[in-house]
């Protein structure tokens, strides 16, 4: 019986074959074995990490084809180096017992890796050793390190290392573990985990054939422990130098795995779990059981639970709001500001789950199921909620359900507005001269609590200041449980609605009628009440309620650079702006594009049409690297004063911008200043108008059309423009698109009045069914405003006379 055996050229290689060959004698005498070298294209490639070349495979794929050919017999491999899946015909058939699965840190002076100077350079070509030795002495540099096991000691002994990290079962076979100026480090796999497979030889075959001789080499213990390895890496779809890293020990009673994972990169997830087989069938299934379990651990994403303030966007706190651009799902509350959706990535998921007393659109268990849920699914989860997440926020409640289903989280506080609405409305919670303390109350408990609801009797007696959350409907029984216990009924009180926003509004009055001073004034929830001398402050320290567009809510729908352009102009004036983006502009250009811009030289004029187009323009030339230099020589035109202000953000000043911002404006008056023999480059969106393209083709100049970005309507935003846009006294749109997309949306059940930021977004919003009450006559943030500023004046003239 004739046997080729194939591997690589490799001394470790050989060593291991002849390993193989030996067994294979020992059972059959009658054998005879070739053993075929093969270069595979990871014994060619050195000077690059596996992964910049394909990473698991690349020391295969050569033998793999060699098999298919039936050039060889068998394959040896380091069950490392084995892709998850392979090739069709091909199997494992047998694994040897294993080896030592340690990791070994060599170096020439016998320090250990903790105690490494800072700067030490240590070598590898692993992400997983990597992580692993930085989190021992984070101190060390990570170099490089390609070659055979001796090419890589001789580089460290030639001083190019202080340190090198290699495979304790490969030093063994070539026995070097004796080696002469070496020292030699053994890394516990408990703590540094070995890659999956290591110390393990895998022989591959054809499928169906060398059954009786590779069963007796078979080694089912070291099987089980592979098949437990492979499956936890094939569910995180791990590569050679994957960040990931699992040790399987056990025997045919049950398995004990230790994995690692460093999903992103920097921070290293360890889990471990064990499983006993009390049933003999249950046997083979147990290590892919105990792989896809542990690898469903450290694939779990993580949740955060974010303050988001108490209404006003400003207030939400830098970390939470970087947690929001941040994230892959947002599940939020009807109390935070709209607008912060804004910032969250286009491609993440919005889910609703607001609620009002009497009102829940979502119950709390099923909240904190879906944080659950959610996080099992790899996502990272911000969980948004008005005020603080811990102040009567049920914050706790969905932190005990993360931490009861092992889910990482972590809690950025916010705002409360227990302090901040007060403060909004002139009144400090304490005050050295009337209050020294304050005391946050719910008006509104929970059915689950034990005990006989508020003690007014003590809360009567308190010297301070008293807020009530959530305690409107509950208003009339709060001040009488009060007085009730001996609080003055003289005693200054507020309710304050929308707090922070500018639909606040504050009702002051004595605590014997605060009750029938809050109904007269129809004061509705979302309200908040304080009780305390300090309310009497309000007179000399109130000062939000002011400016020419206070309590005036306007609706933003354009793109989120828009948005921010309207929230900039309208904000001094008191206004608050809702901004809810159904519209973005998303760079792309197409192969014909990128070969225009690629010759920006042949160009003497490039026409922009909107600051998006601007914003595009430059990302796309920065991703295919050209040189901003290209443009020097070539002039500007811009088709308005918003997009010319953007490219002086870029440090291009515009030669022609038309008096009035439309294409019929730019196309009257531009077009015909630009020479024959000039050639033009007009870049704009894929729907972008052709009439100054028209024009310019009209009079014989050459323009070419460069697509720079496509809008996409982004349908996420329909909840909430559902419910802002029976609250808005104006909502504004900004293009044919965004008219559009409103159109498409919008249940026609609009409060306020439809602007637009001029007459050709008016056409396009009458083509989409859409009646506009207000058409700017400057065609700017700032000429919105003022339209905006312009209907308010009407309205007050119009309620003078009657």
């Amino acid at each position: 019986m004739k046997i080729r055996i194939g591997t690589r050229k490799s001394r470790l290689a050989m060593i291991q074959t002849e390993l193989v060959s030996k067994l294979i004698v020992k059972h059959f005498p009658e054998a005879e074995i070739e053993i075929v070298p093969v270069i595979t294209q990871g014994d060619k490639i050195l000077e690059k990490s596996l992964t910049a070349f394909g990473g698991k495979g690349v020391f295969t794929k050569e033998l793999e084809e060699q098999l298919i050919k039936k050039n060889i017999d068998l394959a040896v491999h380091s069950a490392k180096d084995l892709p998850m899946d392979l090739p069709e015909g091909l199997c494992i058939g047998a694994v040897l017992p294993r080896e030592d699965p340690r990791d070994v840190l060599v170096t020439v002076t016998g320090i250990k890796g903790e105690n490494l100077p800072l700067g030490s350079v240590i070598g590898t070509s692993s992400l997983r050793r990597e992580l692993q030795i930085k989190k021992i002495n984070p101190g060390v540099q990570i170099k490089l390190l390609r070659g055979n096991v001796e090419t890589r000691l001789e580089k460290l002994k030639n001083g190019e290392y202080h340190g090198i990290i290699l495979a304790a079962a490969g030093l063994k076979r070539l026995g070097l573990l004796e080696a002469h100026g070496f020292f030699y480090e053994f890394m516990d796999p408990e703590e540094f985990v070995p890659a999956a497979g290591q110390g393990i030889l895998a022989l591959e075959t054809r499928e169906g054939e060398l059954g009786p001789l590779l069963d007796i080499l078979h080694s089912p213990q070291a099987a089980m422990a592979l098949a437990a390895e492979r499956t936890f890496l094939t569910v995180l779809g791990g590569g050679c130098n994957a960040p990931s890293g699992a040790y399987c020990t056990g025997d045919e009673n049950g398995l004990r795995m230790k994995v690692m994972y460093g999903g992103d990169e920097r921070n290293l997830v360890y889990r471990e779990s064990c499983m006993a087989c009390a049933e003999s069938e249950e046997i083979e299934e147990l290590p892919y059981i105990l792989g896809e379990t542990l690898a469903d651990q450290v694939l779990k994403g993580n949740v955060v639970l974010a303050g988001a303030g108490p209404g006003d966007q400003g207030l939400i706190s830098v970390k939470a709001l970087e947690a929001v651009r941040q994230a892959d799902v947002i599940v939020y509350d009807n109390l935070i500001s709209p607008s912060i959706l804004n910032e969250a990535r286009m491609d993440a998921q919005l889910i609703y789950a607001g609620k009002r007393m009497g009102s829940h659109y979502m119950k709390q268990e099923e909240i904190s199921r879906l944080l659950v849920e959610q996080a099992n699914m790899g996502k990272m989860v911000v969980r948004l909620k008005g005020g603080d997440p811990f102040v009567f926020g049920r914050g706790g409640e969905e932190a005990a359900e993360l931490s009861a289903n092992r889910i990482p989280f972590q809690i950025i506080p916010g705002i409360s507005s227990s302090y901040s609405v007060p403060a909004y409305t002139g009144i400090p919670v304490t005050d050295r001269n009337v209050s020294s303390s304050f005391h946050v109350i719910t008006g509104h408990e929970g059915e689950n609590k034990k005990g006989e609801g508020l003690d007014f009797s003590l809360l009567a007696k308190t010297e301070g200041t008293l807020v009530f959350l959530m305690g409107l409907h509950s208003l009339e029984h709060i001040a009488a449980g009060l007085i009730a216990e001996g609080m003055s009924k003289n005693t200054p009180a507020a309710v304050i609605e929308k707090g922070t926003t500018s639909r606040q509004r504050t009702v002051t009055g004595k605590l014997g009628q605060i009750f029938e001073d809050a109904k007269r004034a129809g004061i509705t929830t979302p309200a908040i009440t304080v009780v305390g001398n300090a309310v009497s402050l309000r007179d000399t320290l109130a000062w939000f309620e002011q400016g020419s567009l206070f309590g005036t809510k306007v609706l933003v729908t354009g793109t989120r650079q828009m948005a921010e352009q309207m929230r900039e102009v309208l904000t001094p004036l008191g206004a608050e702006t809702e901004t809810v983006s159904l519209i973005e502009a998303e760079a792309w250009a197409a192969e014909e594009t990128l070969s225009l811009l690629s010759d920006l030289n042949k160009y003497q004029w490039i026409v922009f049409t909107s600051s998006n187009g601007v914003h595009c323009f430059f990302q796309i030339l920065q991703e295919m690297e050209i040189d901003i230099r290209a443009m020097l020589h070539m002039k500007i035109a811009a088709i308005g004063k918003g997009t010319a202000e953007t490219l002086k953000a870029y440090g291009f000043y515009c030669d022609f911008v038309p008096d009035v911002y439309t294409s019929q404006a730019l196309a009257a008056q531009w077009a015909p200043t630009v020479k024959q023999g000039e050639k033009v480059l007009f870049a704009g969106a894929e729907e972008s108008s052709s009439i100054v393209p028209e024009a310019l083709k009209n009079a014989g100049i050459v323009c070419s059309r460069a697509v720079l970005y496509r809008t996409v309507v982004d349908t996420r935003r329909k909840e909430e423009l559902n419910r802002l846009e029976k609250e808005a006294d104006y909502i504004v749109i900004t293009s044919g698109s965004g008219a559009r997309a409103f159109a498409s949306m919008s249940q026609g059940e609009r409060r306020g009045k439809l602007v637009s930021i001029g007459p050709v977004t008016a056409g396009e919003a009458k083509k989409a069914g859409l009646f506009v009450d207000l058409t700017a006559a400057v065609y700017t943030a700032e000429g919105i405003a003022d339209a905006i500023l312009w209907d308010q004046k009407q309205r007050s003239r119009t309620k003078e006379n009657q």
